[in-house]
C-alpha cells in the first residue's frame, strides 16, 4: 500500500489515502482537483467515528462531470471491469458526462482509529454493481436503468462485454 496523509478529520482522525491500488486512486487520477477538495473542504469538517462511513458533499459549485446516467432499453450497454476492482461495471455508449457540485467520499477505520479514504468520486452515492457491498438490496433494480459513460473511466483492456455478468 502507497499510502499519504490527506487531512485530519474535526475529531483528531488522520485520513489516508493509497494512491495506486485503492478505488480513489482511478478518480482521483482522473479529477486531479479532488485531492484540494478533500484537504481543505472535506476531510477537516467531518467526523468520522465508525467502521466505514460514506458521505456526500454538495460544495456549493461545479466541480467536475459525473459519468453516471440514466439509461432505456434503447441504449447501447457494454460491460467492462474498471482499475483496482472486480466488479463489473454498467457503461452506455452515446451518453455525455453532466456537470454536478456533488462529492462522494468512502472511509474505512484502521486498527489505529485512523481512516483510509476507500473511494471518492465526482456525484452523488449509488448502489454498489450487483455482488457489491453496499445496499445491495437496490443495486440490480438501480444499474437496470442507470451506467456510467462509455470512454468515460478507465477500462482492463479486454474484459469489454455486451453480456449481463450477473
Amino acid at each position: 500500500m502507497q499510502a499519504i496523509e490527506i487531512a485530519t478529520t474535526k475529531n483528531g482522525r488522520v485520513v489516508y489515502v493509497d494512491l495506486k491500488d485503492s478505488h480513489a486512486a482511478t478518480h482521483i487520477t482522473k479529477n486531479p482537483q479532488l485531492p484540494a477538495y478533500l484537504r481543505e473542504r472535506i476531510v477537516p469538517t467531518i467526523a468520522l467515528t465508525k467502521e466505514g462511513e460514506l458521505h456526500a458533499h454538495d460544495m456549493g459549485e461545479v466541480v467536475g462531470t459525473t459519468d453516471l446516467v440514466a439509461t432505456t432499453a434503447d441504449d447501447d450497454i457494454v460491460y467492462a471491469l474498471r482499475p483496482n476492482r472486480h466488479l463489473y461495471a454498467r457503461f452506455v455508449k452515446g451518453k455525455s458526462s453532466r456537470e454536478t457540485s456533488w462529492i462522494t467520499t468512502a472511509f474505512k477505520r484502521r486498527a489505529s482509529g485512523d481512516y483510509d479514504l476507500h473511494t471518492v468520486f465526482i456525484g452523488t452515492p449509488t448502489p454498489s454493481f450487483p455482488g457489491g457491498d453496499y445496499l445491495p438490496e437496490n443495486s440490480r433494480e438501480f444499474w437496470s436503468t442507470h451506467a456510467l459513460v462509455w470512454g468515460s473511466q478507465e477500462i482492463v483492456p479486454g474484459t469489454e462485454t455486451s453480456e449481463c455478468p450477473w
